[in-house]
């Protein structure tokens, strides 16, 4: 059985490419969401084994701030995926346990050892 994935990413074009991503890499996407509020209801929803966030999301809350709510109903890894690399904002991120950033653009490679590394934090 694949493991089930929700992308939350502003950029509906960034969106899709990392849809066409997960599936590549025989990922089912549940659901691709744009904004912090619609992340945790859709993770709330789905419950899925693998999360993708962006941090700068379309709405007043951020991606740190909606897996902080997240991790009140979910231990599910999450892998940032974003734009925002100042030190500030990777150590907030990293404070969320069960985390992975990357820094866009990523590739596919790049996003499968991500997941490798969520997945196997101690390999």
């Amino acid at each position: 059985m694949n493991k089930k994935v929700v992308i939350v990413e502003d950029d509906q074009l960034l969106g899709i490419v990392l849809e066409k991503m997960a599936n590549s890499l025989d990922l089912d996407v549940l659901e691709i969401s744009q904004t912090g509020s619609g992340a945790v209801a859709s993770i709330q929803k789905h419950n899925p084994d693998l999360i993708f966030m962006d941090i700068q999301l379309a709405d007043d809350i951020n991606g740190i701030q909606a897996m902080e709510q997240i991790r009140n109903h979910s231990n599910a890894p999450v892998i940032y995926i974003t734009g925002q690399s100042d030190l500030n904002t990777r150590k907030r991120a990293s404070q969320v346990q069960n985390s992975f950033f990357m820094i866009k653009p990523v590739n596919i490679h790049d996003l499968k050892s991500a997941i490798n590394g969520v997945e196997n934090p101690s390999a």
